[in-house]
């Protein structure tokens, strides 16, 4: 009696083991995040396009804030400009400092009343939106990144309360098989020497033009919460999940995106995509989702 009493427990023990897999690969397919790359069409062939003003014929970086206003910025002097995405003409710009500041600007982003520009050499310049015409102070935060790591890609993190920096050229030591993007805390301002995200490019590069995958620009979707990073020499875009799973990649039409530097996305989920006119006018397209 006790043999038989114990072939059961045993069974009943399989069959439950059995099941708590079955169980926990259903969950597992419940949380794996959803791509949404797929539900923009970035082969049409004449999406909607602004060409921005000559001032902002070096578009680098772009922001949306909480209240559905566009930001944008040149290469060289820290001048902020609000764009009006629907017709691409200039709402307002100031600039930062008495003197107004000079450096390698590539990104900008936003949190509530306060901004961020990130130079290629990993300093965070933190301030406030400002007056048109106006000049704000701002607040310059070193990192241990340099112009070898060649920061480009700028985004802020709700849920973490960090920004993310996306690095074109070296990740860092013991990534090389891979590009970094780091996390800067503005809890305590310091920027973690691990990673938050690493882009293999083992998967990324061979789907990109010329097998090159730089970023140049990341950007946070506002519904599916994934990372949507793009490269202007790879001419492609991926869509990564918070735990850094490579979702989707895209080509970017090389006649639309002469030189894509900045993405962000509307309210309406719209995205944006900036292009540096390389010498000509800056653009703004826009690529509407597809619902």
């Amino acid at each position: 009696m006790k043999k038989l009493i114990m072939v059961l427990f045993l069974a009943a023990s399989v069959l439950h083991a059995g099941d708590s897999g079955k169980q926990s690969k259903g969950q597992n397919k419940k949380t794996q995040p959803t791509s949404w790359l797929g539900r923009y069409n970035l082969r049409k062939a004449h999406p909607k396009q602004f060409r921005l003003p000559k001032r902002l014929s070096e578009a680098s970086g772009l922001a949306m804030s909480d209240d559905g206003r566009l930001f944008s910025h040149n290469d060289e002097l820290g001048v902020v400009y609000q764009v009006d995405y629907t017709t691409g003409k200039i709402v307002k710009q100031f600039s930062l400092g008495t003197i107004t500041l000079r450096g390698d600007f590539e990104d900008i982003a936003i949190k509530g009343e306060m901004m961020y520009l990130v130079s290629s050499n990993g300093t965070v310049y933190e301030f406030r939106d400002g007056k048109d015409g106006g000049r704000v102070p701002y607040e310059a935060r070193k990192t241990f990144l340099t112009t070898k790591n060649d920061v480009e890609g700028l985004v802020y993190d709700r849920e973490s309360d960090c920004l993310l920096l996306a690095c074109k050229d070296d990740p860092g030591k013991g990534y090389s098989n891979f590009k970094a993007v780091y996390a800067f805390s503005l809890k305590d301002h310091t920027l973690n020497r691990t990673p938050r995200l690493l882009i293999p490019l083992e998967v990324v590069a061979k789907k990109a033009f010329k097998g090159e995958f730089n970023p140049s620009g990341i950007a946070k979707h506002p519904k599916s919460g994934t990372y949507f990073i793009i490269s202007s020499n790879g001419r492609s875009i991926i869509e990564m999940s918070a735990n850094g799973t490579v979702l989707a990649q895209e080509d970017i039409p090389n006649k639309v995106n002469k030189q894509p530097e900045g993405i962000t996305f509307a309210p309406d989920l719209t995205m944006i995509i900036c292009d540096d006119g390389q010498g000509g006018a800056g653009m703004i397209t826009l690529y509407p989702l597809n619902h």
